[in-house]
């Protein structure tokens, strides 16, 4: 019998860390492609990463429970049996709801309806944690609607995570979008979400940022808008939202210059990271923005970043300390990250 507990909390721990080790409960969500084996590690697919985007966390999480096989021949053979019940009535309007809201499911409808199931203990189990009680009629057909929504999307092979942010941030890497997780005392293989930066031994500062990816992400940004000024040019600018209060945690908006050094205002800051990691191929997940403006303003907190002449930018001692030999993990094994960052924004420009 199937420790229904156990596999909510693997689902949970999936939706936050996008790797698990290997738990035999979770192998029908292998047969469904939501989740791949890699040695002995799960570690979720892009087809979950696309359903994360479309509903809520309770409501992924209770769907991939509830596509659990016995589970799930239960409940379309209940709803099935109700629909009908609702036809010999003569309510034609429920019937024909019931058939538009979950036509993926016809096929597998029309091949157990004859059938005869019986409810399990092992089926009640998930009463509690998907329907907060007794499922009724609409409840279960909301779920199977959501269900639904998952689509066949190819997944792709990855390198495991490196040591250094040229070999963690890589294309096609799944990188968690939640910001406030906690961090891993054992860095995941695969997927990629804060944990404790033992690779190399480094100055407390700097492991504190590479022990956060959104933290290394922004530095490294940091750092070539810094070699943009260098070089005299204007190539991206971070701005608030309301300049008359900089320092007050707000919506940041990002601004792109074309090679005449014209400004352009290309939206919110947070979609500027989102729409560079889809151009990359590195995964978000859930699949949303992260919550980068919030970041940004923790580092002005540890005075890593300032706000100077209108933007954010780094802090002038700690990007001389970037480039010392304090820094040298970021300033010489950020290099290929740093110029995937460069060669989107140079994109960008050129499109203008």
């Amino acid at each position: 019998m199937l420790d229904v507990k156990n596999l909510i909390r693997e689902l949970n721990n999936l939706y936050d860390n996008g790797e698990v080790k290997f738990d035999s409960s979770l192998t029908y969500l292998m047969d469904l492609n939501f989740i791949k084996r890699i040695e002995d590690r799960y570690l979720i697919t892009n087809k979950w990463i696309n359903f994360s985007g479309k509903i809520t966390r309770e409501d992924l999480i209770s769907s991939l429970a509830c596509c659990y096989p016995p589970l799930l021949d239960y409940l379309l053979w209940k709803v099935y049996q109700e629909a009908y019940a609702i036809g010999q009535s003569g309510d034609g309007e429920a019937l024909y709801e019931f058939i538009d809201h979950i036509p993926k499911f016809a096929e597998k409808i029309l091949a157990i309806r004859e059938q005869k199931f019986s409810e399990t203990s092992e089926i009640k189990a998930f009463y509690g944690p998907i329907f907060k009680g007794y499922p009724q009629y609409r409840t279960i057909l909301t779920r199977l609607q959501f269900i639904q929504l998952a689509e066949e999307i190819e997944d792709t092979e990855v390198e495991r995570i490196g040591k250094t942010p040229n070999d963690i941030w890589v294309k096609e890497r799944k990188v968690s979008s939640n910001i406030h997780l906690e961090v891993l005392k054992e860095k995941n293989l695969y997927a990629l979400t804060p944990y404790k930066y033992d690779d190399f031994q480094v100055p407390e500062e700097i492991k504190e940022i590479l022990s956060y990816p959104w933290r290394t992400f922004i530095v490294v940004l940091g750092m070539v808008i810094s070699e943009y000024k260098a070089e005299g040019i204007n190539g991206i600018s971070i701005r608030p939202k309301d300049i008359k209060n900089p320092y007050t945690e707000q919506l940041l908006e990002t601004f792109i210059y074309d090679h005449k050094g014209k400004e352009h205002k290309i939206g919110d800051f947070k979609e500027f990271v989102k729409q560079f990691c889809d151009r990359n191929n590195i995964h978000l997940f859930p699949n949303k923005a992260p919550e980068v403006d919030v970041i940004l303003f923790q580092l002005m907190d540890n005075k890593q970043f300032t706000y100077k002449d209108g933007e954010y930018v780094l802090n002038s001692s700690f990007d001389d300390r970037l480039y010392s030999s304090e820094g040298i993990i970021i300033k010489n094994r950020a290099r290929k990250f740093k110029s995937m960052l460069r060669d989107y924004i140079e994109e960008l420009r050129k499109s203008l």
